[in-house]
């Protein structure tokens, strides 16, 4: 759940493990999230490493089985109050549906230059994949020029290429706008091919 944790509420009784990473929208890489739901805690296999026996940590009583990265642990906490004081995932989905809802109407409209093939109900709020007329010599125009506008890490994902916007809680709805900008330059000063 790395991409979308801590952006929108999550039916728990859905689940019976979830794992997330820290590093997208809670804090610096380092600290996962592991939330096991009680009857899948004990019953491990024997050759079970010691970090992932689930049934240890829960009756370990404020102890560590190694010593924590206490830094990204301590700026989770810091990201967890802050969000607490904007108005807890509640808050937190908002932002999330205002940023990728501006950047989506925007590709949607953009008449084809840029294009997002996922079907509307499956689009993520976080990462956003798009291609720039499908042409890999434009997409990596884009990707140079936005870099030296200061819009960095656009290059797509490396199993699919093409372009991604990371929209995660810590992306201001400005960086959107800023995005936006510059692309409706970029679709004026690069005709189609």
């Amino acid at each position: 759940m790395s991409s979308n944790f801590m952006t929108r509420p999550v039916d728990w009784s859905k689940y019976g493990v979830v794992y997330a990473g820290a590093q997208k929208n809670v804090g610096p890489a380092g600290v996962t999230f592991v939330f096991v739901r009680n009857d899948l805690i004990a019953g491990h296999r024997s050759d079970t490493p010691l970090l992932c026996d689930w049934e240890s940590f829960s009756k370990a009583a404020n102890t560590f089985h190694n010593t924590p990265s206490c830094w990204p642990i301590y700026i989770c906490g810091l990201n967890c109050a802050y969000m607490i004081e904007q108005g807890g995932i509640e808050a937190m989905q908002a932002k999330a549906l205002e940023r990728s809802t501006l950047l989506y109407n925007f590709i949607d409209s953009s008449e084809g230059y840029y294009v997002n093939n996922v079907e509307t109900k499956f689009r993520s709020r976080t990462n956003i994949p798009f291609r720039v007329c499908a042409n890999d010599d434009l997409e990596k125009k884009f990707i140079a020029e936005s870099a030296a506008a200061n819009l960095t890490d656009l290059a797509g994902h490396r199993s699919v290429g093409g372009c991604r916007a990371s929209l995660y809680n810590a992306m201001p709805v400005e960086g959107v706008h800023a995005l936006i900008a510059f692309m409706t330059t970029f679709k004026e000063n690069n005709p189609r091919p």
